[in-house]
């Protein structure tokens, strides 16, 4: 191998190295705390539209935008950060305030990329997000770095009651799990109507509840619900009342019907004593 092509090899990967390291991001799991009523705690969160108050995020792609919501109205990828970080972060943007082309973000965004996000955080709902603040002059920028890295494990819960309740300090509670993959195992339906874009009622066998968003852009109209027990992993999500504060209405975002795996009350019974 001949000199040039060694010095071509080290700017190639001296270039990767830069793309990739996680020191030139803002910590994910700092960006996400909050204070007693659940705003977001980071000062950063709703200052200033300022180059100086911009944040960089970094982690795996949760999501194809088109996944979660009409990609002709609406843009949301979620973000979960990457060993040392962790934790999990939503930009989102919508068409409904700007006469200006859209999409102005990436489509080809997929599950298991990793990417960077710039831009603006700002509460939403219970959650702090990357988002334009309904202005462009806080339009934030999309970078795929690198593609088919891989989804993160999802992190297992078997008892609902550690997941929907708001805990300040993130030991336990929502708060823990926000914007990050999660399979909660072995819950049923209790309420709710099933298919796309509709919201049920999910308990486990100790009778702890959590609300389960199928999303509206899922093949869940194409399938019956579930009628015995099963396993599901989506996103946990809060999507609380728009005033403070925020301490309610976590959820799992579920983006498709092959993410409910089924089994029987037998099958329950069996796992739960290996558990």
């Amino acid at each position: 191998m001949n000199l040039k092509k060694i010095a071509r090899l080290i700017f190639y990967a001296s270039f990767m190295l830069f793309l990739c390291a996680p020191s030139l991001a803002d910590n994910i799991w700092d960006l996400e705390a909050v204070d007693a009523e659940g705003r977001g705690a980071n000062p950063k969160n709703g200052a200033p539209i300022d180059p100086a108050n911009k944040v960089v995020i970094q982690g795996i792609a949760l999501n194809n935008p088109a996944e979660l919501l009409p990609t002709t109205e609406q843009w949301q990828v979620y973000v979960q950060a990457e060993p040392p970080d962790h934790g999990g972060i939503a930009a989102w943007a919508g068409i409904f305030y700007a006469d200006t082309p859209w999409p102005r973000y990436p489509l080809n965004i997929q599950p298991g990329d990793r990417i960077r996000i710039e831009g603006f955080i700002m509460d939403n709902a219970g959650k702090v997000n990357i988002n334009e603040r309904h202005s462009l002059a806080a339009a934030f920028t999309v970078t795929k770095l690198q593609s088919g890295v891989g989804m993160p494990a999802p992190q297992e819960i078997t008892n609902l009651s550690i997941c929907n309740f708001f805990d300040q300090t993130r030991i336990s509670g929502g708060e823990k799990y926000q914007a990050q993959w999660v399979k909660l195992k072995g819950v049923h339906i209790s309420s709710g109507a099933w298919g796309n874009d509709k919201s049920l009622t999910i308990a486990d066998d100790a009778g702890s509840t959590l609300t389960m968003y199928l999303s509206s852009e899922g093949d869940f109209n194409d399938h019956s619900a579930p009628a015995g027990g099963f396993n599901v992993t989506g996103i946990f999500d809060q999507e609380d009342t728009y005033l403070p504060p925020w301490h309610d209405s976590y959820r799992l975002w579920v983006k498709k019907y092959s993410d409910i795996e089924f089994f029987t009350r037998v099958m329950r019974s069996l796992w739960c004593q290996f558990e």
